[in-house]
């Protein structure tokens, strides 16, 4: 079991159902051997359509400077580098086997230059503000701190005039499953996505959250929100 997992076991006794579930939702938070493997296989399939539909709504520009938080086993970082041929791309990730795994799926972007990957927290992202045109996050916002500080990371780092889109699959539909309970995963309604972003310093009037229906009853979420236009700087990826 993982450390998070332990942690999250910890609280309290609890029944083997229920830890199995906990030990999940943690692989979910940080993937690691060879259950995060399994998550991770898992997860890009389930991924796929979510990340047509965030990827499609950052409105891509060829040379655009994107980051993504939370790229598990990097498929959306291919299809980012794909988007933007003549762009940089910029990840990070908790999981030390994840950056690996898509380490080794990027590889050739990452050879001529193009994409770097880092393990990191989302609390305190390796980049100076202002240096990226874009952000994508599929799946990930549920660990993000419930003190507002990823969010506002997110914002920092974010252009003026700058997009960043989030898909979440909605409260309702995580709380029918097992895994998604609150010692791994912070939930969220449109309401709640929407006073995210705004918490995190984005305009009400640029922020759009919309509904999105999937397989098996799934009601996902995407919302994209602008950073309000001003002087750019000249910060450059790292």
């Amino acid at each position: 079991m993982s450390t998070d997992a332990q942690r999250a076991a910890s609280h309290g006794k609890v029944r083997a159902p229920e830890r199995f579930w906990v030990a999940v939702g943690a692989q979910l938070r940080r993937p690691s051997g060879s259950g995060g493997a399994v998550i991770g296989a898992l997860m890009s399939l389930l991924n796929a359509a979510p990340y047509r539909r965030a990827i499609a709504a950052l409105e891509l520009n060829a040379e655009d400077c994107v980051l993504e938080l939370g790229f598990g086993t990097g498929q959306g970082l291919a299809a980012l580098a794909a988007a933007a041929p003549q762009g940089r791309i910029a990840g990070i990730d908790h999981s030390p086997d994840m950056v690996a795994r898509a380490s080794r799926r990027n590889r050739a972007v990452i050879t001529h230059g193009r994409m770097s990957l880092v393990r990191g927290d989302f609390v305190s992202l390796p980049w100076p503000g202002a240096c990226f045109d874009k952000v994508l996050m599929v799946n990930v916002v549920y660990f993000f701190d419930r003190s507002g500080v990823a969010a506002s990371e997110t914002f920092r780092v974010l252009r003026p005039g700058g997009r960043v889109a989030i898909y979440a699959t909605d409260r309702d539909s995580m709380q029918r499953l097992p895994f998604a309970g609150a010692e791994t995963h912070r939930l969220f309604d449109a309401g709640e996505l929407t006073r995210l972003l705004r918490q995190a310093g984005f305009e009400d009037r640029n922020i759009v959250t919309e509904r999105v229906p999937l397989a098996f009853g799934i009601n996902g979420l995407l919302a994209t929100a602008s950073k309000a236009s001003r002087a750019c700087g000249n910060d450059e990826v790292g």
